[in-house]
């Protein structure tokens, strides 16, 4: 089965971890009530939850995703299922402001309850059943577009769905590569291959074609201005930057000014393209000039410098490093300590959403 920087499948999974919370009370009724008024088309898959009380076999765990509704406070919530799971990513449903979905290496989760209670989602057909799911992925609000990417049977595929996971439409598939990641500009998807390649697919022509080929595994990508500015972080370590629209792009020399870092994920600031967030193994380091000229912002008060996970939320920076997550208002210069309570495993995914903090872990 691939692994988040890996190509093809086979060897060590970098990727991140995360979970949802699902309650259901009474709503195995209304699912069933509600089914039969859905207009399948014929390419989708009826999908259902397959769980609505949690097996016998299931087992509880509470490290796996935590969460705090002050941002500062976090509370246990509890991950229904019977393995744990490293989680890749997390978003939050763009029709209800209570509905999350988690990513991990053991399938797709789910939260009715703002990630308070987490649980396995099974379609009908068991297509992602087991799945790694690497990245979620919102499209236009007033169509609640929901993008996927998945592994499963040495196939990477991304899905598509409008209603919340109760249907599937399978818009595109490869064999022997994975989708790390993937993103959205306009009509256009971009999905950053495990091969290193590049594809758009276009969602209304519904057809892919060859950007580039990168040369490694891309396991980050972003487009910004109208797909001009692409930004790509491989598995090699280098970061590549293109103000063209892919027709060609420049290494950043990052690891020129400080020999042996590692980029292991990157975060542009959403009012400014320019701006560049990077959690490396040697800190935090920021870029005010498209990744030309890096500068490493102070330490953030941890034994260990190396941040896993990165958000930036109206100018505040939420790096984590090992089980804990800093928080500064003031470009790092000092830093709030926050506690997760997640024990022994890392931080692998943080986001911030009506005010409430949500972080996915791994082992």
């Amino acid at each position: 089965m691939g692994k988040l920087g890996e190509n093809k499948s086979g060897g060590n999974k970098t990727g991140d971890a995360i979970v949802i919370v699902l309650i259901w009370g009474g709503l195995a009724t209304m699912l069933f009530n509600f089914l039969p008024s859905i207009n399948f088309p014929n390419n989708s898959l009826a999908s259902a939850f397959s769980v609505f009380n949690p097996p016998a076999e299931s087992r509880y765990y509470k490290e796996i995703i935590s969460i705090s509704k002050d941002k500062e406070n976090f509370q246990n919530v509890a991950f229904h299922s019977e393995n744990q799971a490293d989680i890749f990513d997390i978003k939050a449903s763009v029709a209800s402001s209570d509905l999350f979905f988690a990513g991990s290496d053991n399938g797709l989760f789910v939260s009715r309850n703002g990630g308070l209670d987490w649980y396995v989602f099974s379609d009908l057909e068991k297509e992602i059943d087991s799945s790694e799911i690497y990245k979620i992925l919102t499209g236009a609000e007033q169509n609640n577009e929901i993008f996927i990417s998945a592994f499963k049977n040495n196939k990477g595929v991304v899905y598509k769905t409008t209603d919340d996971f109760f249907s599937l439409e399978k818009i595109f598939e490869i064999n022997d590569e994975a989708v790390y990641d993937f993103a959205i500009s306009g009509d256009s998807l971009y999905f950053g291959l495990s091969d290193g390649r590049i594809l758009i697919y276009s969602i209304n022509k519904k057809e892919v074609s060859v950007l580039t080929d990168l040369g490694s595994p891309i396991v980050g990508l972003e487009i910004r201005n109208n797909g001009n500015f692409i930004y790509a972080l491989l598995k090699s370590g280098n970061f590549l930057v293109s103000e063209n629209g892919g027709k060609s792009f420049s290494r950043c020399k990052f690891s020129d000014i400080y020999r042996g870092v590692k980029i292991k994920m990157f975060f542009v600031e959403p009012t400014n393209n320019f701006a560049i967030y990077a959690a490396t193994n040697y800190g935090l380091a920021r870029s005010y000039d498209f990744g030309n000229s890096w500068k490493m912002l102070k330490s953030i008060p941890s034994e260990d410098s190396a941040v896993s996970a990165l958000y930036i939320d109206k100018g505040e920076i939420y790096a984590a490093s090992g089980e804990k997550i800093y928080k500064s208002r003031d470009f790092g210069l000092n830093w709030l300590i926050l506690d997760p309570q997640i024990g022994e495993r890392v931080i692998s995914t943080i986001i911030i959403d009506n005010g409430r903090i949500i972080v996915g872990t791994k082992d």
